[in-house]
């Protein structure tokens, strides 16, 4: 893999020693053992409910519950209804906005892929040997590291899993990547992720765990209001997909990035996007959002919403400062906004954040404990 920048070869010994050196596929290969025998017509409520114990697909189901709301029951229903060859019909658990979405997201994306893999069995199998063939897990960490404002012993434990919405996932030590969700949502360009791809992807949720132990500690020496502790986990979310994406994902090349099919659709959006970052900083610093409300101006930055507004902030300011500015901001997000703004001035660009709100995101959590 070609970086554009470089860390020290005993850096990348220390890091890469803890690295896991295989990927575990249990969960993969028994949802695509699963989804063969429901091809031949056999419905297995027994297997079903075996599958949904395994760590991968709890995992799955964790991943639809952090801005959504789903449960271990909705996900089984879909499940049933994809063996049957029938797209589910599934009802929020609750009134609520993150219900909604969670239930969307499985009858749009969980359902549907789980129907194309019921008839697509074998390219299935195929994919998990390729995958767990060529993957190159040694790479993971140090790319991850590389990529942080301070050093952070990382560990994780890596997975491919399959039946989820996200095509990649971190929850505290563990990573995975759907092959279905790839597989079925590059179906039309037959285009699925290539190895250097798939050790990016784990590379960048990797980042995600060290990220967030960096983040974590800079947020205990603060002492945040309500309205700020939104602000704060708004503009947090902004920077872990932000950075993740433009110095893993694209290797700190916007050109790189814009090339890429996962995100176009969103890079388009940015003007709309900018513009409703700033809205949603705004109504959380004023404090008249409940945590129900704040649900629903973020949807905007579902799918790759957060990662192409965080890319291109950090994006401008690579161009003035470099990378090293852009870890500088990483170390305090606070800084995002007061400093893109005096980057985006220099670069001429369109947009840029009301100082008002620049200065209070700046000041955030000023009073220490």
């Amino acid at each position: 893999m070609k970086n554009r920048w470089l860390i020290s070869s005993a850096l990348l010994l220390s890091v890469a020693s803890s690295a896991q050196t295989a990927v575990d596929s249990t969960q993969a290969v028994a949802m695509q053992k699963l989804l063969e025998r429901c091809h031949a017509g056999e419905v297995l409520s027994a297997a079903i409910d075996e599958l949904i114990r395994l760590q991968g697909t709890q995992l799955i189901i964790a991943q639809q519950n952090i801005s959504r709301r789903i449960t271990a029951d909705q996900y089984r229903d879909v499940l049933i209804s994809a063996c049957k060859g029938e797209a589910a019909d599934i009802k929020p658990s609750d009134p609520g906005a993150r219900a909604l979405k969670g239930a969307e997201g499985l009858m749009r994306d969980v359902g549907p892929s789980l129907l194309w893999g019921r008839e697509h069995v074998g390219a299935l199998k195929q994919r998990i040997a390729y995958a767990s063939a060529n993957v190159n897990t040694t790479q993971v960490v140090p790319l991850a590291v590389q990529n942080l404002p301070e050093k952070i012993e990382l560990s994780p434990k890596l997975y491919f899993v399959m039946g989820g919405r996200a095509g990649a996932a971190a929850f505290e030590n563990a990573i995975y990547i759907d092959l279905l969700a790839d597989a079925w949502r590059s179906r039309a360009r037959s285009s699925a992720m290539s190895p250097e791809e798939m050790t990016e992807f784990f590379a960048h949720e990797t980042h995600h765990i060290g990220y967030g132990e960096i983040l974590e500690k800079r947020k205990k020496e603060l002492r945040l209001s309500s309205g700020e502790e939104q602000a704060w986990s708004f503009l947090t979310a902004i920077m872990m997909e932000g950075s993740a994406t433009l110095l893993i994902n694209a290797h700190g090349s916007w050109a790189h990035l814009a090339k890429q099919d996962h995100i176009k659709a969103d890079i388009a959006r940015l003007p709309k996007l900018l513009a409703a970052s700033q809205r949603v900083l705004q109504e959380a610093l004023s404090g008249r959002m409940d945590d129900e409300k704040y649900q629903t101006p973020i949807s905007e930055f579902l799918r790759e919403g957060y990662h192409a507004t965080g890319a291109w902030l950090l994006h401008v300011i690579e161009q003035v400062q470099g990378k090293s500015g852009v870890l500088r901001v990483m170390d305090d997000p606070r800084k995002l906004l007061s400093v893109y703004n005096n980057c985006a001035t220099e670069t001429n660009e369109t947009f840029r954040f009301e100082s008002a709100i620049a200065n209070a995101v700046e000041h955030m959590g000023r009073g220490k404990h």
